[in-house]
């Protein structure tokens, strides 16, 4: 794309050079101006790449405005046309940066000529252009890479002397991705752009290595947190493989930038403790090395915490943490490991008394009395099971519950809706209300509030005239590629082709899908 500007006084030349410009290889914007001053407004405001002007126009003639031109913008090519022959007039336009000077009336292979050379120009100044530009991110990375890891203020320093770091100071948070596999030395040299085009969102991006990159961002008040969820989407839906994000503390100043670094990657190591989970946020000191006996303090935390929320799922990932832990480290006693194991019997009993045949004590002594640790996990698991059992019995009492949130759903799902909001307004916790609306649906929260929607934007789309934007905000996603794709998945076909009565023979197979 080339933006054009031509300055006469004469529409009919205008014309007839904007037919030659027709006639040439390449797309054209066109400006247009009838004097000199009109044509410097225009190149004030805008960004031309070439200016093609008549010499003898009113308010400020042809050389003049090739003067202000080659003065303010030297990067602008300037092609005079004149039907004055005067050898002194193309004298005076070449000191003022004129590159050609064509008389009229204007030969077709003369101004072809011209406009090639005057192509040829800019391309190789775009190419230098970029080619600097590119240098300058190479060092700008280079330098920040090795500032990351060693926090040596020299790397700063020598960086000073040779770019602008400046805008390292601008950043106040930064998301790492990693990939489970070599992906970064695979993917698009514009990945980046892509992912700004899709996050409508600004950062600076640095690839550390082939499974790695990090982002930098610059906007203070931003939920960084819901960002990487919606970049984890985005990759998960473009890309192959698997990705965990981490998200760093807010910070600022260059200074902090190791220490960001490190944290990320220490908030990197959760994916160990929760492999289902593919986003991290840093919580205060908990990502900072560790003993043993404080990790396994925290994770029995956690096992007590889905213990009171009834969260059985969470329940099981944290127990196979410990697991996990024991079987791979041999370096603990048989009885220290027991007490540890004892400590998640007596979580399940205090909680919750599932039943009266087993007693904590019994139970606890049974434990102790193992030889090995597979008999340890054996026991325990056998508890985890009854726990279970006693809470999927006691589902009976909490189908009110479900109907309820079934029945906000249905009124409310043009909301944004999640789980802890629908656990609130039945007084439960998330993890339990997760549990028990599976055990009785067959399907997650997720998944109905997912067909809720399709199946109101089915309604819609067959007893209204609204756009499918429309439609995809009236039902709650107010991202419409996203709404478009889950309605293929769901339908089989677009939303377009379902109104329109092409795709509604795929219904019964596409709702399958779900």
């Amino acid at each position: 794309m080339y933006r054009v500007l031509i300055a006469d006084d004469e529409k009919i030349e205008r014309e007839g050079i904007k037919f030659l410009l027709s006639m040439e290889e390449g797309e054209y914007e066109i400006q247009e101006a009838s004097n000199g001053k009109q044509a410097l407004n225009i190149i004030h405001s805008q960004e031309i790449d070439f200016l093609l002007t008549d010499i003898k126009m009113p308010h400020m003639d042809g050389l003049e405005l090739a003067a202000r031109v080659s003065e303010e913008n030297p990067e602008i090519p300037i092609v005079i046309f004149s039907g004055y022959s005067d050898f002194g007039f193309a004298q005076e336009a070449m000191r003022y940066g004129v590159k050609e000077y064509v008389l009229k009336p204007v030969d077709p292979d003369t101004f072809h000529k011209t406009i090639d050379k005057v192509k040829a120009e800019i391309s190789s100044r775009r190419t230098q252009k970029q080619k600097a530009e590119k240098e300058k991110n190479f060092l700008l990375q280079y330098f920040l890479q090795a500032y990351l890891y060693s926090g040596n203020g020299e790397v700063l320093k020598k960086a000073g002397d040779i770019l602008d770091a400046s805008s390292w100071e601008q950043w106040h948070c930064a998301i790492l991705i990693e990939s489970d596999k070599t992906f970064f030395d695979t993917v698009s040299d514009s990945i980046d752009k892509e992912l700004m085009e899709d996050l409508h969102r600004t950062f600076f991006y640095l690839n550390l290595n082939t499974r790695q990159s990090v982002l930098f961002f610059s906007d203070v008040y931003c939920d960084y947190q819901l960002v990487a969820k919606h970049l984890y989407d985005l990759l998960k839906q473009k890309y192959p493989g698997s990705f965990h994000l981490a998200v760093s503390s807010r910070f600022e100043g260059h200074e902090a930038l190791p220490e960001i670094m490190a944290q990320l990657e220490q908030t990197m190591e959760e994916k160990f403790y929760h492999p289902d989970m593919h986003v991290f946020t840093n919580e205060g000191d908990e990502n900072h090395p560790v003993s043993a006996e404080t990790q396994d303090s925290r994770l029995m935390e956690k096992i007590s915490e889905d213990i009171s929320r009834k969260d059985v799922d969470q329940l099981k990932k944290h127990f196979e943490c410990l697991v996990k832990k024991y079987e791979n480290d041999t370096r603990f006693s048989a009885m220290y490991v027991k007490f540890v194991f004892s400590n998640v019997i007596q979580e399940l009993f205090q909680e919750n008394q599932f039943s009266e045949e087993y007693k904590l004590d019994h139970e606890v002594e049974r434990l102790y009395s193992c030889t090995n640790l597979k008999q340890i996990l054996a026991i325990t698991q056998e508890n985890i099971q009854k726990y279970e059992e006693f809470l999927e019995r006691s589902m009976s009492d909490s189908r009110e519950e479900v109907a309820s949130v079934k029945n906000y759903i249905y009124q409310h799902y043009a909301e944004d809706l999640s789980l802890e909001t629908l656990a609130e307004k039945v007084y439960l916790s998330s993890g339990y209300l997760s549990f028990i609306f599976k055990k009785e649906t067959g399907m997650n929260l997720n998944r109905f509030i997912r067909v809720v929607r399709m199946e109101k934007a089915k309604e819609l789309l067959c007893s209204s005239n609204m756009k499918v934007a429309q439609v995809s905000e009236q039902v709650g996603i107010p991202n419409v590629s996203y709404f478009c794709r889950s309605f293929r998945e769901y339908y089989g076909c677009s939303p377009e082709s379902y109104r329109k009565g092409t795709g509604e023979e795929d219904e019964s197979n596409g709702s399958n899908k779900m």
